[in-house]
């Protein structure tokens, strides 16, 4: 097994991605987000289960000052996220600050944000490898990547990802299963539909 099984991996999902955008634009806004999210949380714990298998990461020993300290700050930063997030702790206690409405909008354009970074490390994840395996497996040679070690460079990246990936991914379908329990509201209905309409130009222009 080599990396380019994260690249065959990510493609599998990006497939998955176009199909469920089908059902979004027919008016499945909701629950294709919710199977969007959960696809990917599901591909970040395999994902992660993936790389720790290829590029074998050591943490000896585990019980370190330094790895104290990074498992903190990688909690923190996860809080924050949580807490930053329009919801907030309310998507857990339910108790909340602000209307619902406001609330919804920001979710939309939340969950829009987190869409393109998403996208973003997708390609890395997809294009890193088959890069990698093109300059070591052919004559390709790039001065640039003389240096670097696939298990260095691909290895950590894989790593940071997953790790920033999986509780954005876990996030985002909690919220959308919680969404689905009850009827959109009007001004959701409202949303949805704007939702749906801009889908079906973007799908009509890439057509163009």
């Amino acid at each position: 097994m080599n990396s380019l099984i994260l690249s065959l991996f990510v493609f599998v999902v990006f497939l998955f991605h176009m199909f469920v955008r089908s059902s979004i634009r027919s008016g499945k806004v909701r629950e294709g987000f919710c199977a969007l999210w959960c696809i990917d949380a599901v591909f970040c714990v395999c994902g992660t289960a993936i790389s720790f298998a290829l590029y074998r990461y050591t943490f000896s020993p585990y019980l370190t000052v330094r790895n104290f300290v990074l498992c903190t700050v990688y909690l923190i930063i996860t809080f924050l996220f949580l807490l930053l997030a329009p919801s907030g702790l309310s998507l857990f206690t339910g108790k909340k600050n602000a209307s619902p409405q406001e609330i919804l909008l920001g979710e939309y354009r939340f969950n829009d944000t987190l869409c393109l970074v998403r996208s973003f490390f997708m390609v890395l994840l997809f294009c890193l490898p088959i890069l990698f395996t093109l300059v070591t497996q052919t004559k390709v040679k790039l001065s640039f990547l003389a240096s670097w070690n696939e298990a260095d460079i691909c290895g950590g990246f894989c790593f940071a990802a997953f790790l920033l990936l999986l509780p954005i991914s876990l996030r985002q379908a909690f919220f959308w299963l919680k969404n689905l329990m009850s009827a959109p509201s009007p001004e959701e209905a409202q949303i949805l539909g704007q939702t749906c309409m801009r889908l079906h130009y973007q799908h009509r222009n890439h057509k163009l």
